[in-house]
């Protein structure tokens, strides 16, 4: 009965996962919009409704020492990677303006502290946004590269084929 009750918020498991629904969405927005204040902000308030109308006895075991180790562990080391490849993209643009480079440095480097926090603390939603955003376009990139001269190669024999 514990369990029912654990996966129950206001005494209905579809406003649960309504609830649920709703935090990832706002999870997701927050991530793509660089901004973590809206997943802290929900994700208080779920906590807040939760307490007041779940029951937070049971989930409260799955805050160990070690559980929260390693996803602050695993976060650490998502946040390195993602500061590494943010870093290489940066230096794309700042090649392109060599006369700015100092200035988008340092912006880069000023906005780098809330954009860690968020790749260390939501890293599982950072991470499938990550995947399907820039390295799935990085990816196609790569493989049009390769590629991309045989259809500009069929485009100039469509363009000549005209005249």
């Amino acid at each position: 009965m514990g369990l029912v009750f654990a996966l129950t918020l206001f005494g209905s498991v579809t406003w649960f996962w309504i609830s649920v629904a709703l935090l990832l969405i706002i999870f997701f927005v927050s991530d793509l919009n660089e901004n973590g204040f809206y997943a802290f902000g929900s994700l208080v308030i779920v906590s807040i409704l939760y307490y007041f109308w779940g029951d937070i006895k049971l989930i409260l075991p799955l805050f160990t020492f070690v559980n929260i180790s390693i996803y602050l562990g695993v976060g650490f080391v998502f946040s390195s990677l993602r500061v590494f490849f943010a870093a290489r993209s940066k230096m794309v643009e700042i090649k392109n303006y060599p006369n700015s480079a100092d200035r988008l440095k340092q912006e880069f480097k000023n906005d780098l502290q809330g954009n860690v926090s968020r790749w260390l603390f939501m890293w599982p939603i950072s991470l499938i946004n990550w995947v399907l955003t820039d390295l799935l376009k990085d990816f196609w990139n790569y493989i049009y590269s390769k590629i991309g001269g045989y259809y500009n190669y069929i485009v100039d024999l469509g363009f000549k084929s005209i005249k």
